[in-house]
């Protein structure tokens, strides 16, 4: 069993290491111990990371110039088909080990093995497609004994009937889509009409006012699960172009502000989910969201069998205390090495805040530059080299998720990520605070943009 940092990184560096993800932070530990030789990712890496980190970085933002919604299997396949165009290979063409952050699609490897490189692909690799639709998971969730919201498969969106059922709030989820995309608050008729009533059947399910919270577990290669930090998630926050239930970020410390006992139903609810899916065969890390009903109980939302957008904070938070990071445990546990240790459930000062564009496509005349930074007088003064969570001190603020100059971005897509130690929404993860709205004004300030030209990428 491995239970020692540096015991993980000799293991995994045993082959050069392929991270295939949305976009290059998410892989930030395993960049950080040397555990990476190539990142594909739909994203580019900020600036100065591929002369931070000895991995070569392939993305599709790079070759099309612009930040837009193209979804990771789609980019990963135009990716691809453009490095084989182009004869760009030059870490690609050998024997690779594929580190997941998620499913790998099929059609990848043949286009790989294209571009000379022959994978090494993780021993546990069940199937659990099933559980991939929102409307066959919530139904499973209530069989393994998890407390879910009430709700309804309908085929129509017909107002009226779900008012009665639900009340004057709902919430209505297409069957597949992550980070929030596909789910809509509907509080009146008129919010129906921006739905797409053809991506039916719909979950509908009652609105539930409560802190949302993610737990991360560890299903082991022998079965057992062990639950890792939890953390609030920021999915309602008012000020940086996120629509209801879409990704934000996350806060680590600020459970500790969240009613015990709550937390403690989630705690449960997320050990009996992760026993039920070792049950299926499925090993490595998974994700419970939740949403606090009251101080005393936590209703279930949603499960995630993969690596998820907070997974890289919390490594970082695990390797500043010298415990084996997650996302390493991750990897090893999906080809089929046993690790171990106790995790700590504690919170720890760590937050993320992602901040989007609104309004048309733009062109980026000019950006902040990425990397530790201090507000000061109201604006963003850059202090140093800074890539995540390591770097950054109690009155940091480290910039990432860039676009660079000349990026054409579309609606509602990330221009930057803000990570720090102090929090920057309220404990529930809602409203900004007064430092976190300040920090969001500066941001904003840097950017020049102007309007994306007749023929720019789009």
């Amino acid at each position: 069993m491995i239970t020692s940092c540096d015991e993980a990184i000799d293991r995994l560096r045993e082959i050069p290491g392929l991270s295939v993800c949305p976009r290059p932070l998410l892989a930030l530990p395993l960049l950080r111990t040397g555990c990476l030789s190539a990142v594909l990712s739909v994203e580019s890496p900020d600036a100065g990371w591929e002369g931070e980190f000895d991995a070569e970085f392939h993305a599709l933002e790079a070759t099309t110039g612009r930040r837009d919604h193209t979804a990771m299997g789609v980019g990963i396949h135009e990716l691809l088909r453009a490095l084989a165009r182009s004869g760009e290979r030059p870490r690609l063409g050998r024997e690779l080990a594929l580190l997941p952050y998620q499913a790998f699609q099929p059609h990848w490897r043949s286009a790989l093995a294209e571009l000379g490189t022959r994978l090494v692909e993780p021993t546990q690799s069940v199937s659990l497609a099933g559980l991939q639709d929102k409307t066959a998971q919530r139904a499973w969730l209530r069989s393994v004994g998890a407390n879910t919201p009430p709700d309804a498969v309908v085929g129509t969106l017909d107002h009226r009937e779900l008012r009665r059922r639900f009340g004057s709030t709902y919430v209505v989820q297409a069957p597949r889509g992550s980070g929030g995309k596909g789910t809509y608050l509907v509080t009146d008729e008129a919010d129906l009409l921006g739905i797409n009533s053809g991506a039916g059947p719909w979950l509908v399910s009652g609105y539930v006012e409560g802190a949302p919270v993610n737990v991360h577990g560890l299903v082991s290669v022998d079965g057992t699960v062990q639950i890792l930090r939890p953390s609030v998630q920021l999915t309602r926050v008012e000020g940086v172009g996120a629509a209801f239930g879409a990704y934000s970020g996350c806060d680590f410390a600020a459970p500790a502000l969240l009613p015990s006992r709550a937390l403690d139903r989630a705690v449960e609810q997320t050990r009996r989910v992760g026993t039920a899916l070792a049950g299926l065969g499925y090993r490595g890390l998974f994700g419970a969201d939740f949403v606090l009903d009251g101080p005393d109980d936590a209703l279930l939302l949603e499960v995630n069998s993969r690596m998820q957008g907070s997974t890289w904070l919390l490594s970082e938070i695990e390797l500043a205390q010298h415990t084996l990071p997650a996302a390493l445990r991750h990897a090893l546990e999906r080809y089929g090495h046993a690790t171990g240790g106790e995790p700590s459930l504690d919170p720890a000062d760590g937050c993320q805040l992602v901040v989007r564009h609104t309004g048309g496509p733009v062109r980026v005349a000019a950006a902040p530059t990425g990397g530790l930074h201090r507000l000061k007088d109201g604006q963003l003064q850059r202090c140093g080299d800074g890539f995540g969570l390591l770097e950054c001190g109690p009155d940091d603020c480290v910039l990432l998720q860039l676009p660079a100059a000349g990026t054409v971005l579309h609606t509602d897509v990330p221009i930057a990520r803000l990570v720090t130690r102090y929090p920057l929404t309220g404990p529930d993860g809602s409203g900004l605070t007064a430092q976190g709205r300040q920090l969001v004004e500066a941001l904003h300030a840097g950017f020049v943009l102007e309007p994306a030209r007749a023929g720019a990428p789009c």
